[in-house]
């Protein structure tokens, strides 16, 4: 690996903050002329990158992944971080760019609501004393989420077979995230299915 890929992925996380941020400059510029999915897209994009920050701290997001699949995850190599940035990245710029395609912002508000849903069930889960890693952030995320499907269902008509295209966008990305980001973190599927399905027979099994 070379010195430039190497930089690149040890300091990902801020290669994709100065993303958003030339983003940001973008959008307070063009704010009054930028359409409503736009402005909520770009929303959601500043907190999924805080929510990178939050889940990085530590490594406690990859402890529990860890923890779940049977690996040890409390020192994940730099280039774990990749595939989620790829997805932030690539998700937001589509949407930014196209805004008349509304399944593309609607690929967003899924994955913002979807960040929500994980981030409340993983307390459950893990039996977690406080909240999971990110779940302040994706809470936040979340909420603008479901404001952004109220405004946009109030101010434009559009064909429900959108929302179609934007969760299979969604399953998709996150399906492609998720494949490279196991490969990151060495997890062989093998052995890492029994162990999670042990791992949640432990905790809501009948003899609970």
């Amino acid at each position: 690996m070379g010195k430039s890929e190497n930089f690149f992925v040890k300091n990902c996380l801020h290669v994709l903050t100065f993303y958003f941020l030339c983003w940001a400059v973008w959008a307070c510029i063009n704010w009054p002329s930028l359409e409503l999915v736009q402005k909520l897209v770009m929303g959601i994009f500043a907190i999924l990158v805080l929510h990178e920050y939050e889940e990085s701290y530590k490594n406690r997001f990859y402890k529990l992944m860890g923890s779940f699949f049977g690996i040890d995850g409390s020192n994940p190599s730099p280039d774990v971080h990749i595939p989620a940035l790829l997805l932030i990245a690539g998700m937001h710029t589509l949407a930014l760019l196209f805004p008349g395609q509304l399944w593309l912002s609607f690929g967003v508000f899924v994955l913002a609501l979807f960040e929500m849903f994980v981030h409340s069930q993983g307390i459950i889960i893990f039996r977690l004393k406080g909240v999971s890693p990110g779940w302040w952030t994706a809470m936040l995320m979340g909420i603008l989420a479901i404001l952004g499907i109220v405004l946009v269902n109030r101010s434009i008509d559009y064909p429900g077979i959108q929302w179609l295209w934007g969760i299979l966008f969604f399953l998709a990305s996150f399906a492609l995230m998720e494949i490279f980001t196991h490969k990151a973190l060495g997890i062989d599927m093998k052995t890492a299915v029994p162990h999670a399905k042990a791992f949640l027979k432990e905790r809501f099994g009948k003899n609970q």
